[in-house]
């Protein structure tokens, strides 16, 4: 059973909050970045959805992406221009195509997450090395918990997640 006093409420109502400021602080920075790189935001996702995945379907993209497959389709094709994503014929689905990040999407990418970095080490600069290490570590271990409790509220159960070893 899990522990809902006032004190437990406030402070992950804070976690909460702070959470939904970094989100959209992130959404914010991420545009920054991606246009300083020439790109849209949601261009970047993309490459970076596609350097997860290696090589897939514009409709897998779109479930990913959480969009319609129109929308991945039409940046597909605008990325494709800019020669940062490659097409070819699905060999097993002459009708389909799969899609994959070239040489120089990867090298975008690259500096996408350098500028990044940049800021995040910058924002940081002050902290002791233990201090930054404890944060990651705390993010990751609420990234897990947190998709196995909205796994909960929907009934699946997260693919990601895996019991920690407690002992």
């Amino acid at each position: 059973m899990s522990d809902s006093s006032p004190s437990r409420l406030d402070a992950s109502s804070r976690v909460l909050e702070e959470l939904s400021a970094l989100g959209r602080r992130s959404r914010g920075s991420g545009a920054l970045v991606a246009q300083a790189c020439g790109l849209q935001g949601a261009q970047v996702q993309l490459l970076f959805a596609l350097w997860r995945t290696e090589e897939c379907r514009v409709a897998s993209l779109a479930t990913h992406q959480l969009v319609d497959p129109s929308v991945v389709s039409r940046q597909v094709t605008a990325l494709e221009k800019l020669g940062l994503i490659a097409r070819r014929t699905d060999p097993d689905d002459g009708r389909a195509s799969l899609i994959s990040l070239t040489e120089a999407g990867r090298d975008k990418l690259t500096e996408v997450r350098r500028m990044h970095l940049e800021a995040v080490i910058d924002s940081m600069q002050d902290w002791p090395v233990e201090r930054i290490s404890r944060l990651a570590d705390d993010l990751a271990d609420l990234g897990t918990a947190s998709a196995a409790a909205y796994a909960k509220l929907s009934g699946a159960v997260p693919a990601d997640t895996e019991p920690k070893d407690q002992g």
